[in-house]
């Protein structure tokens, strides 16, 4: 990409800025402060290489300690955290010149600017690798962040609103709107935005998320601070971060009971009908985390009312919403009788139906999942019902699927109906439709397909529901039964 125009302009006067750096008197070193901030926070492409090339992060560490000069230390503060928006090598300096721990001890500053911008900068650095953001933790920054993201308490003037949460990423703090010209300090403005807790939840976020995984017993006290801001926020960035702490932390399954004992599921499910996405869709995840747990967490969600917002969710316009609740719908369905009952009860499988007839594959995949778990984890009259509703028809037209993971999942679910259908009839209804959506001949190619397992089960299933004597009594010519009892809705 081409330089920001003026760049390399802005450029010459560095070594200037790099000597007031350098001075003793604390005039000359503010002002180098605020002119080094301004260049990192060029929004494009700002020069965050050429300011560590000149030198000038480890004096910007040392004032971060003049505890007793606010006003130096948040600009230094700020410098750092646009430092820390760059790449891993760049927040790498930083770690190198201890910024982090000065850091951790200024999020206990009385000054609200500086407790909040130093917030910022550890929420760049935890964020860029789990090396970093475990870096962060041991230094005890949790018991110091949990206040903050509970308080109501709005910034001095002089702060601008909080980063844009995309969480995974670091962040540029930029200048308030309407600050001052390149030379002078931005004339303060008085923010009703609550950027503490906002700035503080990104940050518990990001100490959240990264795998391997964070020691439990370093972010296991953020979990009652979390699902009390799901319960009582009405924040939208405040809620998205909450959600997605809570998300990255029930993984793995075994983490998801003291979120579940704490009272998750519930504004969990709740925020599944949010009328923003970027709320939805960590919601989401979180939840479809808790439904991979186990069978009493999966259940607890049902009983909470989930699946009614799965089921609007699966028709929103949102593509990425749409696969995530399909994709929490195939761990429900990959659960016990009375999971797969409940997600048929609730009146979803039409839709996931036409899904699997019209999505697009990325999404199709999921919905493909779902039903065919519905199938091999439902009982024998589940499955009878779903033959009637039209999933032996679907399943056939995705017999030529590319993927081996989801024929293999295709043919088992065909299994499954087809013992269902024959179980203590003597007759087959089931193989009826199988062969008259054209499903015979589309597994006798299978037993043709490059993967193993692939024809192995091709193979076995026409062995077993295919393969009768002429004598017998032709299942094909059977009337087809009924599901009397089942119903989905």
């Amino acid at each position: 990409e081409a330089p920001e125009p003026g760049l390399a302009e802005t450029l010459k006067s560095l070594p200037e800025d790099v000597q007031l750096l350098n001075s003793d008197d604390r005039g000359q070193q503010l002002e180098a402060c605020i002119r080094l901030r301004k260049l990192l926070s060029i929004e494009r492409n700002p020069p965050i290489a050429e300011i560590i090339e000149a030198g000038v992060v480890p004096r910007l560490v040392q004032f971060l300690h003049c505890f007793d000069d606010p006003m130096l230390a948040f600009e230094a503060a700020w410098a750092v955290t646009n430092v820390a928006s760059g790449t891993s090598e760049h927040t790498r300096v930083l770690l190198d010149n201890g910024a982090v721990p000065v850091l951790v001890q200024l999020a206990l500053h009385e000054d609200s600017n500086l407790r909040e911008q130093s917030m910022w900068a550890l929420g760049n650095i935890a964020g860029d690798s789990p090396r970093c953001r475990d870096l962060v933790l041991s230094y005890g920054v949790v018991p110091r962040l949990l206040p903050q993201c509970e308080s109501c308490e709005q910034p001095r003037a002089g702060t601008s609103a909080g980063p844009s949460h995309l969480s995974s990423h670091p962040h540029v703090y930029q200048p308030p709107p309407g600050g001052g010209q390149a030379n002078l300090v931005a004339q303060p403005l008085l923010s009703a935005a609550p950027t503490m807790q906002r700035n503080a939840t990104w940050l518990l976020s990001n100490l959240c998320r990264g795998k391997p995984p964070p020691r439990w017993a370093l972010v296991e006290p953020t979990v009652p601070v979390l699902v009390r801001l799901l319960q009582r926020q009405t924040d939208d960035e405040v809620l998205t971060d909450a959600c997605w702490a809570i998300s990255y932390l029930s993984e793995p399954p075994e983490r998801i009971a003291p979120l579940v004992e704490a009272g998750a599921i519930l504004p969990l499910v709740a925020l599944l009908s949010h009328t923003m996405p970027s709320v939805q869709t960590p919601a989401l995840r979180a939840v479809g985390n808790i439904a991979a747990g186990t069978a009493a967490q999966a259940a607890a969600l049902i009983a909470g009312g989930a699946l009614g917002p799965l089921q609007r969710l699966l028709s929103t316009g949102k593509k990425e919403l749409r696969k995530e609740a399909a994709w929490m719908l195939s761990n429900l369905t990959a659960g016990d009788r009375e999971q797969v009952a409940a997600v048929c009860a609730a009146g979803v499988v039409p839709k996931l139906l036409d899904m699997a007839a019209h999505e697009e594959y990325e999404i199709k995949k999921e919905v493909v999942y779902a039903l065919c778990n519905a199938c091999c984890f439902g009982s024998a009259q589940i499955a009878c019902g779903l033959a009637q509703l039209g999933i032996v028809v679907r399943l056939c037209d995705l017999l030529e699927l590319p993927d081996a993971s989801l024929l293999l999942a295709v043919l088992e679910a065909l299994e499954a109906l087809l013992r269902a259908g024959g179980d203590g009839f003597g007759i087959n209804p089931h193989a009826r439709l199988v062969d008259e959506a054209g499903g015979c001949e589309k597994i006798e190619a299978l037993q043709m397909h490059e993967n193993p397992e692939v024809f192995e089960k091709a193979q076995a299933l026409l062995e077993a529901f295919f393969g009768a004597d002429e004598d017998e009594e032709d299942p094909l010519t059977a009337p087809l039964a009924t599901a009397e009892g089942f119903s989905f809705g």
